[in-house]
């Protein structure tokens, strides 16, 4: 049987990993900010963070929209 009242569980220490991980890359905080950073703190910074990443995503795909629908318009072919 596994205990994990007195301690984190394995999926927990990897979860954690997961988000030292994301805040230490993309954030740029450090190792000890994240582990002394209440966990509200750190969800907070990561799904900000998210969110950021999901508007630049948005933001390309309508550029790229954009920019597909005005072609098409060549008269003549090149060649090389």
């Amino acid at each position: 049987m596994d205990q994990t009242f007195f301690g984190l569980t394995s999926n927990y220490k990897a979860y954690l990993l997961n988000e030292t991980y994301v805040c230490t890359k993309h954030i740029g905080f450090t190792r000890q900010d994240v582990m002394y950073m209440p966990v509200w703190e750190r969800k907070n910074y990561i799904q900000q963070l998210l969110d950021e990443v999901d508007e630049e995503k948005q933001q390309m795909d309508k550029q790229s929209k954009s920019s597909n629908s005005g072609g098409g318009n060549r008269t003549r072919r090149v060649s090389t």
